[in-house]
């Protein structure tokens, strides 16, 4: 099981919670990243790619989301946290802390991304989304390929 949240708060800054139906991890998103248009990504493309990472970076540091492919059905994935930017090679790889772990089904976790990305557009929409996050725009094509 996966459940996913992601609340766009003020200017630049947005709120993940990423659940495995044990726990939860609330984790501090930055615009400096595009990490939703990353999400949505990773709900498309998971049929054609082995494993997907998602960056939610912080100020300092980030958490990474790995989707990997198990089976035609399923897919486990990982939350690691780094105590500083791996993406701008601040930090090595390596040096993560897997701070939570799960097991889901595909369509699962497609779907989730699917209501993020709704919810956000009925919401908020794409004109005060984009204000709101600064450097990225609402992914709108990967929105119109998931829904």
């Amino acid at each position: 099981m996966i459940s996913l949240e992601y609340k766009v708060e003020d200017a630049g800054w947005a709120v993940a919670i990423i659940g495995n139906g044990t726990e939860e991890k609330t984790i501090t998103v930055s615009y400096l990243n595009d990490s939703l248009k990353q999400l949505a990504e990773s709900a498309i493309f998971i049929n054609e790619q082995k494993a997907k990472r998602v960056v939610f970076m912080d100020e300092p540091g980030e958490h990474h989301l790995i989707v990997k492919t198990i089976s035609d059905n399923e897919v486990e994935y990982e939350l690691r946290w780094y105590e500083d930017w791996t993406d701008w090679n601040a930090m090595e790889d390596e040096k993560s802390t897997i701070v939570l772990t799960g097991k889901t089904r595909k369509i699962r976790f497609v779907n989730e991304v699917r209501n993020i990305l709704i919810g956000i557009m009925e919401n908020i929409g794409t004109e005060l989304y984009e204000k709101k996050w600064v450097n990225h725009e609402f992914p709108t094509e990967e929105y119109q390929k998931l829904v």
